[in-house]
């Protein structure tokens, strides 16, 4: 967006010159005729620079300028007078009212430029300093956000915060802190743009109501903000305290709102739902003024913030969206509704804390008006800036509490277990082709459960990462029994993990080592096209249908995962790639030659299965892929013996050449499984089957 110059001056000779001047530098210009005509303008739509002649009737430069830094948007606009004199005295009492600079008329174009140039960098040096003031540094949320994956003590980002000097002051205030529940998981099941676009989005709608509320925005801590409302004489006690709770509350409708624009931005991720969390507190604060005069801003310090950052943490364990402290909810006083009330012990406290759980207000609404606006343009930059580092932060305390758990030092084990999030690593499963397998136990209940942790090492082919994320967010849609549990998931640039459930028994390929009886393998079967229908009922096709891709649980279950290959039905893309002979046994003809693959692949797949646990070996061999591609192709599906005959028919319509002749669904075979069980019962039993 161009730079936006207002030239205030009474001769439109001069206004125009020095407009056409500054147009060809590729500024945009507004023009005015009078200082009164100049301050609506730049109320209208903030300049910033302004330049500005001093002779004007009516109202002259120095009124100008003395009204223009009454206005708060406008008090540190870069403004430049010229004029005819250049007195000492006029000098000095333009630059006392609160003028940058002074150029004496006639000035050149270059002498022009240059001043401009000058005073727009040195307002962009200050912006970006205030800026950073209200950012937490990248260091300090990498190892907030580490913390929260290790389990380690998380020590709140503000109490290190402290700018001693001679402006700051000791003063009572009510301090607001939120931040974004479930954010760890969030962060890790979306890429570094996708955090900072939600943290930007969320955080705009959040800090107007806090702005429309009379509280300042002190501090962005990644997912979190801190906002103070100083108790003054035209703002005493009783009125911020409710300012703030009005706000709290704001926020939190304002969080509900917001899962509707997560939704529709990222529904098919396996989102956690969108909450926060909002802690208020009040008591003494150190004001700690930053940035050079007329441009300062100031940030707080002190156990008043510490203690309402400890009890915006509290909220998830209690249940409670909003919690004040006794000291708010007393100062707020009777328009205050709240419900339960609790003591708790804070860490780093010796004192307990009496909390409450606010519910609502009498006779007041939250404070969720959004109708300030425009943020001003220092927040506007500190939001961008927090944005961007938080993602990035999150994104390399994940990289590195993986790193840590993959390296060669790393030993976990029961007695000195490793920790990711709520699970306690016990020790390595195993370890091939750039994915290691770990042995966890979940904190809730004690469950192994499998940690699977794929690298992809520099220069290698990103798609087996890629394919890993895929199937981690696509299984983890499915709650289905007959189904492997993806637990939890997330990825960094070149790392990602699933922890899913463990199985101590292996897979199918493990446990069935010949013929099965024919009661048995339908029961298999039966377990397997359950699974299949609710896997196609979401519009997913597995592609990869094989036992090793079937897990067996201790009580015989089987469950189904190996989801890297699987892809959305609805698809038109086919891939024919190069795939390893244990998968080529189980590709349709269709799947074997690179055509379009849909649900109907993956049932001649289960047939496969289905003809190997019946006579413990394939229905097709071959000595290379070319000769087992053309009988899968060619062959006519191979006769099972006398006493299974009463599965041909599953066999034949499972292992049809066009899919058309197959079974249409997965629901259509668990119906004719159903027929074909009957005749196995009956045979079971010795009894001809009654019809």
């Amino acid at each position: 967006m161009k730079t936006k110059i207002l030239v205030i001056d009474d001769d439109p000779g001069i206004r125009r010159g020095l407009a056409l001047t500054l147009k060809a530098e590729g500024y945009r210009v507004k023009e005015a005729e009078n200082g009164r005509a100049g301050l609506e303008i730049a109320s209208d739509e903030p300049p910033d620079l302004v330049l500005c002649d001093v002779n004007m009737p009516d109202l002259d430069g120095y009124a100008v300028v003395e009204r223009l830094r009454r206005i708060p948007a406008l008090a540190s606009t870069p403004f430049i007078f010229l004029t005819a004199r250049d007195e000492r005295a006029d000098v000095r009492k333009g630059m006392n009212l609160g003028a940058d600079d002074y150029l004496t008329k006639p000035v050149t174009r270059a002498e022009l430029i240059e001043a401009v140039a000058v005073r727009l960098k040195k307002l962009d040096v200050s912006r970006e300093a205030l800026a950073q003031q209200l950012i937490v540094g990248s260091d300090r949320l990498r190892r907030r956000f580490r913390s929260r994956l290790t389990g380690e003590a998380e020590h709140t980002a503000l109490e290190e915060v402290a700018l001693p000097g001679a402006g700051n002051s000791i003063v009572e205030a009510t301090v607001l802190f939120t931040d974004i529940r479930s954010f760890t998981t969030l962060s890790e099941r979306l890429s570094v743009a996708e955090i900072a676009a939600l943290l930007n989005t969320y955080f705009q709608r959040a800090c107007e109501p806090i702005i429309a509320a009379g509280g300042r925005v002190v501090k962005f801590i990644g997912d979190g903000i801190m906002a103070v409302f100083p108790h003054t004489d035209d703002n005493p006690r009783e009125h911020q305290a409710l300012r703030a709770i009005q706000t709290g509350l704001g926020l939190s409708i304002i969080a509900h709102h917001f899962r509707n624009w997560m939704h529709a931005q990222y529904s098919d991720r396996g989102l956690p739902e969108f909450a926060i969390g909002v802690g208020i507190h009040t008591g003494e604060v150190t004001l700690c003024r930053v940035g050079a005069p007329g441009q300062e801003d100031f940030t707080a310090i002190g156990d008043t913030v510490n203690i309402a950052s400890r009890l915006e943490g509290q909220t998830k364990e209690l249940g409670w969206p909003v919690v004040a402290s006794e000291a708010t909810i007393n100062a707020a006083g009777d328009a205050v509704v709240h419900g339960a009330h609790r003591v708790v012990h804070l860490r780093g406290r010796t004192k307990p804390v009496l909390v409450y759980e606010v519910t609502g207000l009498k006779n007041l609404a939250a404070t969720t008006d959004r109708g300030t606006g425009n943020l001003s343009e220092l927040l506007q930059e500190a939001l961008a800036g927090n944005a961007e580092g938080a993602a990035i932060a999150a994104k390399a305390a994940l990289r590195e509490t993986l790193e840590a758990l993959m390296s060669d030092q790393s030993q976990p084990s029961a007695s000195a277990p490793l920790r990711i999030k709520n699970y306690s690593v016990i020790g390595k499963l195993g370890d091939a082709d750039g994915t290691a397998m770990y042995l966890a136990e979940r904190d809730l209940d004690g469950k192994k459960v499998a940690i699977k942790i794929r690298h992809s090492r520099p220069g290698e082919e990103q798609r087996p990462l890629q394919r890993f994320v895929q199937e981690a967010a696509m299984v983890g849609r499915f709650h289905h029994p007959n189904i492997a549990a993806i637990l939890d998931h997330g990825f960094a640039e070149d790392l990602a993990y699933i922890v899913m459930e463990y199985f101590p028994g292996g897979c199918l390929r493990d446990v069935v080592r010949g013929p099965l009886p024919p009661r048995q393998a339908l029961s298999l079967l039966a377990q397997a096209a359950t699974a299949l229908a609710e896997v196609h009922r979401q519009g997913i096709v597995h592609r990869d249908l094989r036992p090793e891709n079937f897990m067996v649980r201790e009580n015989g279950e089987i469950a189904l995962s190996g989801f890297e290959e699987a892809r959305d039905e609805t698809s038109d893309v086919s891939v024919a790639r190069a795939v390893p002979l244990r998968s080529l046994y189980y590709q349709s003809p269709e799947h074997a030659t690179g055509a379009k693959v849909d649900r109907r692949s993956d049932l001649y797949a289960l047939g496969v299965i289905f003809f190997e646990t019946l006579t413990g070996h394939r229905p097709y061999t071959g000595d290379s892929v070319d000769e087992l591609t053309r009988q899968i192709v060619d062959a006519p599906p191979p006769r099972l013996p006398a006493e299974l005959a009463h599965c041909q028919e599953l066999v034949d319509a499972m292992l049809a050449k066009d899919p058309a002749w197959r079974y249409p669904s997965a629901v259509a075979v668990l119906e004719a499984i159903d027929t074909a069980g009957a005749h196995a019962a009956s045979n079971a039993a010795g009894a001809p089957l009654k019809h």
